[in-house]
Protein backbone atom coordinates (compact mmCIF):
# COMPACT_ATOMS: atom_id res chain seq x y z
CA UNK A 1 0.00 0.00 0.00
CA UNK A 2 3.32 2.36 0.94
CA UNK A 3 4.54 1.65 -2.27
CA UNK A 4 1.34 2.23 -4.38
CA UNK A 5 1.03 5.67 -2.30
CA UNK A 6 4.68 6.62 -3.14
CA UNK A 7 4.13 5.70 -7.29
CA UNK A 8 1.25 7.55 -7.24
CA UNK A 9 2.49 10.83 -5.15
CA UNK A 10 5.49 10.66 -8.18
CA UNK A 11 3.04 10.38 -10.76
CA UNK A 12 1.04 13.31 -9.26
CA UNK A 13 4.28 15.27 -8.79
CA UNK A 14 5.35 14.72 -12.56
CA UNK A 15 2.19 15.83 -13.78
CA UNK A 16 2.43 18.87 -11.90
CA UNK A 17 5.56 19.65 -13.26
CA UNK A 18 4.53 19.03 -16.21
CA UNK A 19 1.32 20.84 -16.33
CA UNK A 20 3.22 23.75 -15.06
CA UNK A 21 5.91 23.83 -17.02
CA UNK A 22 3.33 23.46 -19.88
CA UNK A 23 1.70 26.92 -18.23
CA UNK A 24 5.23 28.32 -17.96
CA UNK A 25 5.58 27.91 -21.66
CA UNK A 26 1.86 29.09 -22.46
CA UNK A 27 3.07 32.08 -20.17
CA UNK A 28 5.93 33.09 -22.34
CA UNK A 29 4.61 32.14 -25.40
CA UNK A 30 1.75 34.77 -24.32
CA UNK A 31 4.10 37.21 -23.51
CA UNK A 32 6.09 36.38 -26.58
CA UNK A 33 3.17 37.12 -29.20
CA UNK A 34 2.52 40.46 -26.90
CA UNK A 35 5.77 41.61 -27.18
CA UNK A 36 6.00 40.93 -31.00
CA UNK A 37 2.74 42.19 -31.25
CA UNK A 38 4.15 45.86 -29.72
CA UNK A 39 7.03 45.26 -31.79
CA UNK A 40 5.32 45.51 -35.07
CA UNK A 41 2.71 48.31 -33.50
CA UNK A 42 6.18 50.79 -33.02
CA UNK A 43 7.36 49.82 -36.20
CA UNK A 44 4.61 50.85 -38.14
CA UNK A 45 4.28 53.83 -35.85
CA UNK A 46 8.15 54.75 -36.60
CA UNK A 47 7.51 54.35 -40.23
CA UNK A 48 5.13 57.18 -39.83
CA UNK A 49 7.07 59.54 -38.12
CA UNK A 50 4.95 59.11 -35.24
CA UNK A 51 8.06 58.47 -32.90
CA UNK A 52 6.59 58.70 -29.12
CA UNK A 53 4.35 55.94 -29.79
CA UNK A 54 6.69 53.99 -31.18
CA UNK A 55 9.12 54.24 -28.14
CA UNK A 56 6.05 53.33 -26.28
CA UNK A 57 5.22 50.24 -27.94
CA UNK A 58 8.88 49.26 -27.77
CA UNK A 59 9.58 50.21 -24.35
CA UNK A 60 6.67 47.62 -23.58
CA UNK A 61 7.30 44.72 -26.32
CA UNK A 62 11.07 45.17 -24.05
CA UNK A 63 9.58 44.28 -21.01
CA UNK A 64 8.01 41.59 -22.13
CA UNK A 65 10.90 39.84 -23.80
CA UNK A 66 12.65 40.66 -20.22
CA UNK A 67 10.45 38.79 -18.43
CA UNK A 68 10.82 35.83 -19.77
CA UNK A 69 14.33 36.63 -20.58
CA UNK A 70 14.36 36.44 -24.71
CA UNK A 71 17.53 37.81 -25.26
CA UNK A 72 16.95 37.72 -29.66
CA UNK A 73 14.10 39.64 -29.13
CA UNK A 74 15.66 42.58 -26.80
CA UNK A 75 18.48 42.89 -28.50
CA UNK A 76 15.59 43.46 -31.91
CA UNK A 77 13.85 45.87 -29.75
CA UNK A 78 16.89 47.69 -28.63
CA UNK A 79 17.85 48.32 -32.01
CA UNK A 80 14.29 49.57 -32.71
CA UNK A 81 14.55 51.66 -29.78
CA UNK A 82 18.26 53.50 -30.71
CA UNK A 83 16.52 53.83 -34.27
CA UNK A 84 13.45 55.47 -33.28
CA UNK A 85 15.49 58.08 -30.84
CA UNK A 86 17.83 58.82 -34.02
CA UNK A 87 15.05 60.16 -35.62
CA UNK A 88 14.31 62.30 -33.16
CA UNK A 89 17.40 63.77 -33.07
CA UNK A 90 18.86 62.28 -29.11
CA UNK A 91 21.45 60.36 -30.90
CA UNK A 92 23.18 59.87 -27.10
CA UNK A 93 20.39 57.64 -26.51
CA UNK A 94 20.50 56.25 -29.76
CA UNK A 95 23.80 55.08 -29.02
CA UNK A 96 23.28 53.76 -25.80
CA UNK A 97 20.34 51.51 -27.34
CA UNK A 98 22.27 50.56 -30.61
CA UNK A 99 25.34 49.41 -28.12
CA UNK A 100 23.51 47.32 -25.62
CA UNK A 101 21.59 45.75 -28.64
CA UNK A 102 25.10 44.62 -30.57
CA UNK A 103 26.72 43.12 -27.07
CA UNK A 104 23.09 41.53 -27.09
CA UNK A 105 23.41 40.13 -30.38
CA UNK A 106 27.43 39.26 -29.93
CA UNK A 107 25.97 36.81 -26.93
CA UNK A 108 23.71 35.09 -29.05
CA UNK A 109 25.92 34.90 -31.73
CA UNK A 110 23.41 36.47 -34.16
CA UNK A 111 25.89 37.66 -37.14
CA UNK A 112 23.22 38.89 -39.18
CA UNK A 113 21.85 41.20 -36.50
CA UNK A 114 25.24 42.45 -35.03
CA UNK A 115 25.69 43.82 -38.30
CA UNK A 116 22.83 45.60 -38.52
CA UNK A 117 23.72 47.12 -35.15
CA UNK A 118 27.05 48.01 -36.23
CA UNK A 119 25.12 50.03 -39.40
CA UNK A 120 22.69 51.57 -36.55
CA UNK A 121 25.79 52.67 -34.43
CA UNK A 122 27.43 54.14 -38.03
CA UNK A 123 24.11 55.58 -39.04
CA UNK A 124 24.26 58.01 -35.53
CA UNK A 125 27.71 59.10 -35.77
CA UNK A 126 26.66 60.12 -39.49
CA UNK A 127 24.23 61.94 -37.95
CA UNK A 128 26.55 63.49 -35.48
CA UNK A 129 29.06 64.33 -38.54
CA UNK A 130 31.57 62.06 -37.07
CA UNK A 131 32.09 60.52 -40.59
CA UNK A 132 35.19 58.55 -39.35
CA UNK A 133 33.70 56.92 -36.30
CA UNK A 134 30.76 56.16 -38.91
CA UNK A 135 33.12 54.36 -41.52
CA UNK A 136 34.79 52.62 -38.75
CA UNK A 137 31.14 50.76 -38.01
CA UNK A 138 30.12 50.54 -41.42
CA UNK A 139 33.50 48.57 -42.20
CA UNK A 140 33.25 46.57 -39.38
CA UNK A 141 29.49 45.62 -40.88
CA UNK A 142 30.43 45.11 -44.23
CA UNK A 143 33.40 42.76 -43.43
CA UNK A 144 31.35 40.69 -41.71
CA UNK A 145 28.39 40.62 -44.34
CA UNK A 146 30.64 39.31 -46.77
CA UNK A 147 31.58 36.66 -44.43
CA UNK A 148 28.47 35.71 -44.07
CA UNK A 149 27.65 36.10 -47.70
CA UNK A 150 24.94 39.45 -46.88
CA UNK A 151 24.08 40.48 -50.21
CA UNK A 152 21.83 42.54 -49.33
CA UNK A 153 23.30 43.70 -46.26
CA UNK A 154 26.35 44.23 -48.49
CA UNK A 155 24.49 47.05 -50.62
CA UNK A 156 23.07 48.66 -47.83
CA UNK A 157 26.52 49.42 -46.10
CA UNK A 158 28.35 50.12 -49.31
CA UNK A 159 25.06 52.50 -49.83
CA UNK A 160 25.34 53.95 -46.47
CA UNK A 161 29.23 54.76 -46.94
CA UNK A 162 28.56 56.25 -50.02
CA UNK A 163 26.46 59.10 -47.99
CA UNK A 164 29.75 59.72 -46.11
CA UNK A 165 31.78 60.07 -49.12
CA UNK A 166 29.14 62.56 -50.88
CA UNK A 167 29.16 64.43 -47.20
CA UNK A 168 32.93 64.34 -47.80
CA UNK A 169 33.03 65.75 -51.09
CA UNK A 170 34.05 62.65 -52.39
CA UNK A 171 31.81 62.42 -55.31
CA UNK A 172 33.41 59.80 -57.45
CA UNK A 173 34.00 57.40 -54.77
CA UNK A 174 29.97 58.42 -53.30
CA UNK A 175 29.05 57.38 -57.32
CA UNK A 176 31.31 54.28 -57.46
CA UNK A 177 29.66 52.42 -53.96
CA UNK A 178 26.05 53.88 -54.99
CA UNK A 179 26.78 51.72 -58.80
CA UNK A 180 27.75 48.58 -56.75
CA UNK A 181 25.10 48.80 -54.44
CA UNK A 182 22.75 48.99 -57.22
CA UNK A 183 24.36 46.32 -59.07
CA UNK A 184 24.02 43.71 -55.91
CA UNK A 185 20.12 45.10 -55.73
CA UNK A 186 19.42 43.76 -59.22
CA UNK A 187 21.54 40.82 -58.86
CA UNK A 188 18.97 39.50 -56.02
CA UNK A 189 15.92 41.51 -57.45
CA UNK A 190 16.13 43.31 -54.28
CA UNK A 191 13.27 46.25 -55.73
CA UNK A 192 13.33 48.49 -52.47
CA UNK A 193 16.74 48.58 -52.45
CA UNK A 194 17.29 49.41 -56.28
CA UNK A 195 14.82 52.00 -55.38
CA UNK A 196 16.62 53.59 -52.27
CA UNK A 197 19.99 53.37 -54.53
CA UNK A 198 18.95 54.72 -57.45
CA UNK A 199 17.20 57.98 -55.25
CA UNK A 200 20.70 58.43 -53.75
CA UNK A 201 22.22 58.76 -57.56
CA UNK A 202 19.33 61.14 -58.66
CA UNK A 203 20.34 63.24 -54.75
CA UNK A 204 24.31 62.95 -55.89
CA UNK A 205 23.73 64.03 -59.45
CA UNK A 206 21.45 67.10 -58.24
CA UNK A 207 24.05 68.11 -56.10
CA UNK A 208 26.31 67.94 -59.10
CA UNK A 209 23.77 70.38 -60.75
CA UNK A 210 23.33 67.43 -63.45
CA UNK A 211 19.59 67.97 -63.40
CA UNK A 212 18.65 65.96 -66.57
CA UNK A 213 20.77 63.36 -65.03
CA UNK A 214 18.70 63.43 -61.78
CA UNK A 215 15.70 63.98 -63.25
CA UNK A 216 16.41 60.67 -65.52
CA UNK A 217 17.36 58.23 -61.80
CA UNK A 218 14.34 59.95 -60.09
CA UNK A 219 12.09 58.96 -62.89
CA UNK A 220 13.45 55.07 -62.78
CA UNK A 221 12.93 55.01 -59.24
CA UNK A 222 9.51 56.23 -59.45
CA UNK A 223 8.53 53.18 -61.86
CA UNK A 224 9.93 50.72 -59.36
CA UNK A 225 8.28 52.19 -56.26
CA UNK A 226 4.99 52.75 -58.49
CA UNK A 227 4.95 49.10 -59.46
CA UNK A 228 5.75 47.69 -55.96
CA UNK A 229 2.48 49.70 -54.74
CA UNK A 230 5.27 51.00 -52.29
CA UNK A 231 3.06 54.63 -51.80
CA UNK A 232 6.08 56.08 -48.82
CA UNK A 233 8.52 55.19 -51.60
CA UNK A 234 6.57 57.07 -54.46
CA UNK A 235 5.84 59.95 -52.13
CA UNK A 236 9.52 60.11 -51.46
CA UNK A 237 10.23 60.05 -55.17
CA UNK A 238 7.43 62.76 -56.27
CA UNK A 239 9.31 64.93 -53.32
CA UNK A 240 12.54 64.50 -55.34
CA UNK A 241 11.45 64.75 -58.55
CA UNK A 242 9.79 68.35 -57.34
CA UNK A 243 12.91 69.28 -55.81
CA UNK A 244 15.14 68.92 -58.72
CA UNK A 245 12.65 71.21 -60.64
CA UNK A 246 12.48 73.94 -57.70
CA UNK A 247 16.55 73.97 -58.23
CA UNK A 248 15.70 74.34 -61.91
CA UNK A 249 13.59 77.22 -60.93
CA UNK A 250 10.59 75.26 -62.44
CA UNK A 251 8.23 76.09 -59.68
CA UNK A 252 5.36 75.11 -61.17
CA UNK A 253 6.89 71.90 -62.19
CA UNK A 254 7.59 71.65 -58.68
CA UNK A 255 4.40 71.99 -57.07
CA UNK A 256 3.34 69.62 -59.84
CA UNK A 257 5.45 67.04 -57.88
CA UNK A 258 4.76 68.06 -54.23
CA UNK A 259 1.16 68.17 -53.85
CA UNK A 260 0.61 64.32 -54.79
CA UNK A 261 3.40 63.78 -52.48
CA UNK A 262 2.13 65.95 -49.93
CA UNK A 263 -1.43 63.95 -50.31
CA UNK A 264 0.24 60.53 -50.15
CA UNK A 265 2.11 61.28 -46.53
CA UNK A 266 -0.69 63.31 -45.19
CA UNK A 267 -3.47 60.04 -46.31
CA UNK A 268 -0.75 57.09 -44.52
CA UNK A 269 -0.15 59.45 -41.86
CA UNK A 270 3.35 60.15 -42.14
CA UNK A 271 4.06 63.23 -40.14
CA UNK A 272 7.78 63.27 -40.56
CA UNK A 273 7.95 63.62 -44.16
CA UNK A 274 4.64 65.75 -44.63
CA UNK A 275 6.60 67.94 -42.63
CA UNK A 276 9.82 67.61 -45.22
CA UNK A 277 7.15 68.27 -48.12
CA UNK A 278 5.57 71.23 -46.26
CA UNK A 279 9.06 72.66 -45.65
CA UNK A 280 9.63 72.58 -49.90
CA UNK A 281 6.57 74.36 -50.30
CA UNK A 282 8.43 76.93 -48.15
CA UNK A 283 11.49 76.63 -49.95
CA UNK A 284 9.56 77.48 -53.28
CA UNK A 285 7.85 80.92 -51.97
CA UNK A 286 10.87 81.53 -50.84
CA UNK A 287 13.03 80.68 -53.79
CA UNK A 288 10.30 83.27 -55.44
CA UNK A 289 10.71 86.31 -53.02
CA UNK A 290 7.20 85.51 -51.54
CA UNK A 291 8.56 85.94 -47.70
CA UNK A 292 5.56 85.70 -45.93
CA UNK A 293 4.24 83.01 -47.55
CA UNK A 294 6.95 80.92 -47.20
CA UNK A 295 7.21 82.14 -43.50
CA UNK A 296 3.81 80.50 -43.25
CA UNK A 297 5.17 77.15 -44.65
CA UNK A 298 7.81 76.74 -42.82
CA UNK A 299 6.48 77.38 -39.26
CA UNK A 300 3.53 75.09 -39.69
CA UNK A 301 6.62 72.63 -40.83
CA UNK A 302 8.53 73.77 -37.64
CA UNK A 303 4.76 73.02 -35.75
CA UNK A 304 4.37 69.23 -36.85
CA UNK A 305 8.22 68.37 -36.08
CA UNK A 306 7.74 70.13 -32.55
CA UNK A 307 4.99 68.44 -31.97
CA UNK A 308 6.82 64.74 -33.43
CA UNK A 309 9.65 65.50 -30.91
CA UNK A 310 11.95 65.35 -34.46
CA UNK A 311 14.82 67.90 -32.91
CA UNK A 312 17.06 67.04 -35.83
CA UNK A 313 14.42 68.60 -38.06
CA UNK A 314 13.61 71.12 -35.80
CA UNK A 315 17.21 72.71 -36.59
CA UNK A 316 16.76 72.79 -40.03
CA UNK A 317 13.22 74.42 -39.82
CA UNK A 318 14.40 77.08 -37.06
CA UNK A 319 17.66 77.98 -39.63
CA UNK A 320 15.06 77.97 -42.53
CA UNK A 321 13.23 80.56 -40.78
CA UNK A 322 15.99 82.56 -39.63
CA UNK A 323 17.48 82.69 -43.49
CA UNK A 324 14.31 84.38 -44.41
CA UNK A 325 14.25 86.91 -41.93
CA UNK A 326 18.00 87.12 -43.01
CA UNK A 327 17.06 87.89 -46.35
CA UNK A 328 14.52 90.75 -45.61
CA UNK A 329 16.83 92.14 -43.22
CA UNK A 330 14.99 91.74 -40.18
CA UNK A 331 18.40 90.90 -38.74
CA UNK A 332 17.53 90.84 -35.07
CA UNK A 333 14.83 88.06 -35.65
CA UNK A 334 16.95 85.97 -38.05
CA UNK A 335 19.66 85.93 -35.41
CA UNK A 336 16.64 84.92 -32.48
CA UNK A 337 15.89 81.76 -34.65
CA UNK A 338 19.95 81.11 -35.74
CA UNK A 339 20.73 81.07 -32.21
CA UNK A 340 17.94 78.95 -31.28
CA UNK A 341 18.92 76.52 -34.25
CA UNK A 342 22.79 76.69 -32.72
CA UNK A 343 21.86 75.90 -29.02
CA UNK A 344 19.80 72.54 -30.72
CA UNK A 345 22.39 71.79 -32.27
CA UNK A 346 24.59 71.75 -29.88
CA UNK A 347 21.98 69.87 -27.47
CA UNK A 348 22.04 67.47 -29.58
CA UNK A 349 25.26 66.63 -30.16
CA UNK A 350 25.15 67.45 -34.37
CA UNK A 351 28.46 69.66 -34.74
CA UNK A 352 28.46 69.55 -38.46
CA UNK A 353 25.50 71.31 -38.24
CA UNK A 354 26.93 74.29 -36.12
CA UNK A 355 29.09 75.67 -38.82
CA UNK A 356 26.60 76.05 -41.12
CA UNK A 357 24.14 78.17 -38.31
CA UNK A 358 27.52 80.23 -36.91
CA UNK A 359 28.73 80.75 -40.58
CA UNK A 360 24.92 82.42 -41.23
CA UNK A 361 25.45 84.42 -37.58
CA UNK A 362 28.69 85.19 -38.75
CA UNK A 363 27.04 87.14 -41.59
CA UNK A 364 24.53 88.96 -39.49
CA UNK A 365 26.96 90.25 -37.60
CA UNK A 366 28.84 91.53 -40.64
CA UNK A 367 25.48 93.07 -42.17
CA UNK A 368 25.96 94.75 -38.97
CA UNK A 369 29.30 95.79 -39.49
CA UNK A 370 30.32 94.28 -36.01
CA UNK A 371 33.46 92.73 -37.74
CA UNK A 372 34.76 91.31 -34.39
CA UNK A 373 31.94 89.06 -33.69
CA UNK A 374 31.45 88.32 -37.41
CA UNK A 375 34.94 87.10 -36.97
CA UNK A 376 35.06 84.53 -33.92
CA UNK A 377 31.67 83.36 -35.69
CA UNK A 378 33.57 82.96 -38.70
CA UNK A 379 36.58 81.08 -37.10
CA UNK A 380 34.68 78.86 -35.14
CA UNK A 381 32.49 78.01 -37.98
CA UNK A 382 36.19 77.23 -40.24
CA UNK A 383 37.52 75.12 -37.18
CA UNK A 384 34.21 72.57 -37.08
CA UNK A 385 33.68 72.38 -41.03
CA UNK A 386 37.61 71.73 -41.37
CA UNK A 387 37.21 69.08 -38.51
CA UNK A 388 34.63 66.99 -39.82
CA UNK A 389 35.28 67.11 -43.46
CA UNK A 390 32.29 69.57 -44.39
CA UNK A 391 34.26 70.93 -47.67
CA UNK A 392 31.38 72.59 -48.23
CA UNK A 393 30.88 75.01 -45.82
CA UNK A 394 34.35 75.37 -45.70
CA UNK A 395 34.72 76.74 -49.10
CA UNK A 396 31.86 79.63 -47.97
CA UNK A 397 33.28 80.69 -44.79
CA UNK A 398 36.66 81.20 -46.64
CA UNK A 399 34.79 83.36 -48.96
CA UNK A 400 32.67 85.00 -46.53
CA UNK A 401 36.08 85.86 -44.44
CA UNK A 402 37.41 87.23 -47.29
CA UNK A 403 34.28 89.78 -47.67
CA UNK A 404 34.86 90.42 -44.46
CA UNK A 405 38.44 91.52 -44.86
CA UNK A 406 37.48 93.53 -47.92
CA UNK A 407 34.97 95.44 -45.88
CA UNK A 408 37.57 96.16 -43.25
CA UNK A 409 39.67 97.15 -46.47
CA UNK A 410 42.50 94.29 -45.97
CA UNK A 411 42.57 93.83 -50.00
CA UNK A 412 45.49 91.32 -49.77
CA UNK A 413 43.84 89.17 -46.86
CA UNK A 414 40.66 89.37 -48.45
CA UNK A 415 42.45 88.27 -51.53
CA UNK A 416 44.56 85.63 -49.98
CA UNK A 417 40.85 83.83 -48.62
CA UNK A 418 38.70 84.46 -51.71
CA UNK A 419 41.70 82.28 -53.67
CA UNK A 420 41.68 79.51 -51.04
CA UNK A 421 37.76 79.16 -51.04
CA UNK A 422 37.80 79.10 -55.01
CA UNK A 423 40.52 76.14 -54.94
CA UNK A 424 38.28 74.13 -52.48
CA UNK A 425 35.75 74.95 -54.42
CA UNK A 426 37.21 73.78 -58.02
CA UNK A 427 38.28 70.36 -56.29
CA UNK A 428 34.83 69.86 -54.86
CA UNK A 429 33.00 70.84 -57.90
CA UNK A 430 31.10 73.39 -55.78
CA UNK A 431 29.69 75.16 -59.21
CA UNK A 432 27.49 77.50 -57.16
CA UNK A 433 29.35 78.37 -54.59
CA UNK A 434 32.48 78.95 -57.11
CA UNK A 435 30.39 81.44 -58.79
CA UNK A 436 29.67 83.60 -56.28
CA UNK A 437 33.45 83.42 -54.97
CA UNK A 438 34.46 84.11 -58.45
CA UNK A 439 31.84 87.57 -58.53
CA UNK A 440 34.15 88.38 -55.25
CA UNK A 441 36.99 87.89 -56.53
CA UNK A 442 35.79 90.46 -59.74
CA UNK A 443 34.32 92.87 -57.25
CA UNK A 444 38.09 93.22 -55.30
CA UNK A 445 39.96 93.57 -58.56
CA UNK A 446 37.34 96.85 -59.01
CA UNK A 447 38.99 97.97 -56.10
CA UNK A 448 42.38 97.60 -57.30
CA UNK A 449 41.26 99.36 -60.24
CA UNK A 450 42.74 96.14 -62.71
CA UNK A 451 39.67 96.00 -64.68
CA UNK A 452 40.86 93.63 -67.32
CA UNK A 453 41.39 90.64 -64.16
CA UNK A 454 37.68 91.83 -62.67
CA UNK A 455 36.33 91.10 -65.90
CA UNK A 456 37.51 87.79 -66.68
CA UNK A 457 36.60 86.40 -62.77
CA UNK A 458 33.05 88.42 -63.56
CA UNK A 459 32.42 86.91 -67.03
CA UNK A 460 33.30 83.48 -65.18
CA UNK A 461 31.04 84.10 -62.42
CA UNK A 462 28.37 84.85 -64.95
CA UNK A 463 28.48 81.95 -66.81
CA UNK A 464 28.84 79.63 -63.81
CA UNK A 465 25.71 81.25 -62.26
CA UNK A 466 23.31 81.00 -65.61
CA UNK A 467 24.44 77.45 -66.01
CA UNK A 468 23.72 76.03 -62.40
CA UNK A 469 20.42 78.21 -62.22
CA UNK A 470 21.51 80.99 -59.38
CA UNK A 471 19.23 83.57 -60.25
CA UNK A 472 20.78 85.51 -57.40
CA UNK A 473 24.20 85.06 -58.23
CA UNK A 474 23.59 86.00 -62.22
CA UNK A 475 21.50 89.34 -60.45
CA UNK A 476 24.16 90.20 -58.21
CA UNK A 477 26.99 89.42 -60.81
CA UNK A 478 25.53 91.70 -63.48
CA UNK A 479 25.09 94.80 -61.47
CA UNK A 480 29.04 94.92 -60.42
CA UNK A 481 29.57 94.06 -64.08
CA UNK A 482 27.40 97.34 -64.27
CA UNK A 483 29.50 98.81 -61.93
CA UNK A 484 32.40 97.96 -64.03
CA UNK A 485 31.53 99.19 -67.09
CA UNK A 486 30.33 102.62 -65.35
CA UNK A 487 33.67 102.96 -63.97
CA UNK A 488 35.33 102.68 -67.33
CA UNK A 489 32.76 105.22 -68.93
CA UNK A 490 31.48 102.54 -70.84
CA UNK A 491 27.87 103.83 -70.10
CA UNK A 492 25.70 101.48 -72.93
CA UNK A 493 26.96 98.55 -71.73
CA UNK A 494 26.72 99.76 -67.94
CA UNK A 495 22.87 100.20 -68.36
CA UNK A 496 22.74 96.68 -70.95
CA UNK A 497 23.94 94.99 -67.36
CA UNK A 498 21.82 96.72 -64.73
CA UNK A 499 18.58 96.03 -66.90
CA UNK A 500 19.47 92.70 -66.78
CA UNK A 501 20.16 92.25 -63.28
CA UNK A 502 17.18 94.86 -62.06
CA UNK A 503 14.91 92.44 -64.31
CA UNK A 504 15.91 89.29 -62.36
CA UNK A 505 15.89 91.37 -59.00
CA UNK A 506 12.48 91.91 -59.77
CA UNK A 507 11.55 88.59 -60.42
CA UNK A 508 12.80 87.34 -57.55
CA UNK A 509 11.67 90.47 -55.38
CA UNK A 510 15.17 91.38 -54.09
CA UNK A 511 14.59 94.63 -52.53
CA UNK A 512 18.19 95.56 -51.54
CA UNK A 513 19.80 94.53 -54.48
CA UNK A 514 16.97 96.56 -56.33
CA UNK A 515 18.35 99.43 -54.79
CA UNK A 516 21.73 99.19 -55.60
CA UNK A 517 20.73 98.68 -59.18
CA UNK A 518 18.50 101.72 -59.68
CA UNK A 519 20.78 104.26 -57.97
CA UNK A 520 24.21 102.66 -60.36
CA UNK A 521 21.76 103.51 -63.13
CA UNK A 522 20.76 106.85 -61.67
CA UNK A 523 24.83 107.15 -61.33
CA UNK A 524 25.15 105.93 -65.27
CA UNK A 525 22.49 109.32 -66.27
CA UNK A 526 23.48 111.51 -63.79
CA UNK A 527 27.33 111.32 -65.42
CA UNK A 528 25.84 111.18 -68.62
CA UNK A 529 23.96 114.84 -67.18
CA UNK A 530 20.90 113.26 -68.22
CA UNK A 531 19.00 114.63 -65.37
CA UNK A 532 15.83 113.71 -66.13
CA UNK A 533 16.34 110.05 -66.39
CA UNK A 534 18.63 110.26 -63.14
CA UNK A 535 15.66 111.61 -61.47
CA UNK A 536 13.21 108.84 -62.30
CA UNK A 537 15.75 105.84 -61.00
CA UNK A 538 16.83 107.67 -57.67
CA UNK A 539 13.11 108.30 -57.13
CA UNK A 540 12.43 104.76 -57.55
CA UNK A 541 15.10 103.75 -55.38
CA UNK A 542 13.97 105.90 -52.47
CA UNK A 543 10.69 104.05 -52.63
CA UNK A 544 11.93 101.20 -52.20
CA UNK A 545 14.36 102.55 -49.06
CA UNK A 546 10.94 103.97 -47.37
CA UNK A 547 9.53 100.31 -48.04
CA UNK A 548 12.01 98.26 -46.03
CA UNK A 549 12.92 100.65 -43.64
CA UNK A 550 16.21 101.69 -44.36
CA UNK A 551 16.58 105.61 -42.90
CA UNK A 552 20.41 106.08 -44.12
CA UNK A 553 19.70 105.39 -47.30
CA UNK A 554 16.26 106.83 -47.79
CA UNK A 555 18.16 110.02 -46.66
CA UNK A 556 20.90 109.99 -49.20
CA UNK A 557 18.98 110.12 -52.07
CA UNK A 558 16.59 112.90 -50.57
CA UNK A 559 19.87 114.75 -50.75
CA UNK A 560 20.48 113.45 -54.38
CA UNK A 561 17.10 113.94 -55.80
CA UNK A 562 17.16 117.75 -54.36
CA UNK A 563 20.51 118.44 -56.11
CA UNK A 564 19.48 116.88 -59.09
CA UNK A 565 16.09 119.29 -59.31
CA UNK A 566 18.63 121.72 -58.51
CA UNK A 567 20.44 121.22 -61.89
CA UNK A 568 17.35 120.59 -63.78
CA UNK A 569 16.13 124.05 -62.47
CA UNK A 570 19.16 125.63 -63.73
CA UNK A 571 19.36 123.78 -67.04
CA UNK A 572 16.04 125.09 -67.49
CA UNK A 573 16.60 128.27 -67.09
CA UNK A 574 16.72 130.50 -70.26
Amino acid sequence: MLSFLRLLVSIVSKLLTAIRRQMDLLAKSKQQAQGLRQLNTGHTANSKGSYHEALKQFEQALACFQKINDLENQGITLSHLGTTYRNLGQYTRALKYNQIALSIHRQVVNRQRETEALCGIGTVYYYLGQYSEALQYYNHSLIIRREIGDRSGIAETLNNMALIYENLGQNQQALANYQAALEINKEQNNRNGEAANLNNLGHIYSGLSQYDKALEIHQQCLKIETECNNLAGKACCLNNIGTVHRNLGEYAQALKYYKPALEIFVRIGDRANEATVINNFGAIYDQQGDYQKALDYYQQALTIIQEIGNRESEGIALNNIGAVYHFVRELSLALQYYQEGLKLEREIGNVKKTSTILNNIGQIYWSWERYDLALEAYQEALVIASKTGDRDTEAIVLSNLGLLYASLDDYHKALSYYELALGLEQEIKARSSQGETLSNLGNLYLKFADYTKAKAFLQEALTINQEVGNFLGECSTLRILGLMYKNLKMYEQALDCYQRSLKISRQLKVYFNEIDILEGMGEVFFELSQYIQALDYYQQALVITAKVNDRNREAKFIQIINEINLRIDISQKP
